[in-house]
């Protein structure tokens, strides 16, 4: 699995914020994962495709576990 710097994730907080997602990410041992929680009543579908984007510039794929599509992990 890829690593998210630390440096970056503020960055990916604001660039989900204004689809109506703020985003958890989870570091343990085995590798990180991220959660992406509704905070408002218009969220956008449009946050996969910028969450992807984000990524692909950092040379990593997302991958969701969840129908839902809230909970990644990226490799």
């Amino acid at each position: 699995m890829s690593t998210l710097s630390l440096l970056d994730v503020p960055k990916l907080k604001e660039l989900v914020r204004p689809y109506g997602y703020n985003i958890h990410m989870h570091d343990a041992c085995g590798g990180q994962s991220f959660t992406l929680e509704r905070t408002g009543e218009k969220a956008s579908a449009d946050v996969y495709g910028a969450i992807e984007t984000f990524f692909a510039a950092r040379h990593m794929t997302v991958r969701f576990y969840d129908d839902a599509k809230l909970n990644f992990v990226v490799q």
